[in-house]
């Protein structure tokens, strides 16, 4: 089911279980676009799922591997267009851009023009490979489909997706909360840095646990980072340990109980 189909039809120690490098000239970096689907994976259809925004806005400032920032797009199906006119096309564009006004994520992919891609503009569904070529062609990117991490809730089109080269995150199976996502994105996108550490694993933090991050001083590895935190905005800052599982989900946070 689309989107505008749902729509219209309303549908001490914490534990937890569960600096850029520079690259060689001639290797590319782990990817350098992030494609998300919008409905039942960014909403519900009535509103974002808990941490949509949060993790869009940390991922938003990723750097990847070659020092650049992230790129996010949207690649959606929505109503296709019948007749297929330009004013039916543009009115079905407004409609889902209301929309996504509406959910409060519009602002994480602007300018629209460049940064969502509807199945009403490209006429065609998705997981069809021109759908995803067109979204880094309106996105004026240099970036190859094998360059691109794609993020649904449906499985064959991550099927599809990964028979492209590209990366897939399934919602709802590979990650079930929004406040992992950072983490699972830092793990993917190349060498772990502080600045996308601090940023994946301050949106983590603030859902599930009563500290703040401070800074990420290091040393940082895929397993594990030396953390500055706070408790309050008026407390010390206090130095820690931060354990990764191999996808990149916290395992641990060990509080050294000194500051620093």
């Amino acid at each position: 089911m689309t989107l505008s189909d749902r729509t219209r039809h309303g549908q001490s120690n914490v534990c937890f279980s569960h600096t850029t490098r520079r690259r060689p000239r001639n290797i590319r970096p782990m990817f350098e676009v992030v494609l998300f689907d919008l409905g039942d994976t960014l909403v519900d259809g009535v509103r974002p799922f808990p941490h949509v925004p949060e993790a869009l806005a940390a991922v938003k400032q990723f750097t990847n591997s070659a020092g650049a920032a992230l790129n996010c797009v949207l690649v959606s199906d929505f109503t296709m267009a019948d007749p297929p006119t330009p004013a039916k096309k543009e009115a079905l564009v407004a409609e889902y851009l209301d929309l996504l006004g509406g959910f409060g994520l519009r602002r994480f992919f602007e300018p629209v023009g460049r940064c969502v891609t509807l199945s009403t503009v490209a006429g065609m569904m998705k997981p069809d490979r021109r759908i995803y070529e067109l979204a880094l062609t309106r996105l004026e990117s240099n970036a190859r489909l094998t360059d691109c991490l794609t993020v649904t809730e449906n499985a064959a089109h991550i099927a599809a997706c990964r028979d492209m080269g590209m990366r897939a995150l399934q919602f709802g199976e590979d990650f079930t909360d929004w406040s992992e996502f950072g983490l699972l994105v830092r793990q993917q996108i190349g060498p772990p840095d502080s600045h996308n550490t601090a940023l994946a694993l301050g949106v983590w933090l603030a859902a599930h646990t009563d500290l703040r991050i401070v800074d990420v001083p290091g040393p940082v590895t895929a397993g594990s980072a030396r953390i500055r935190v706070q408790r309050s905005a008026a407390g010390p800052a206090l130095l820690a340990t931060a354990t990764f599982d191999s996808a990149g989900r916290v395992a641990a946070v060990d509080m050294d109980g000194n500051g620093p």
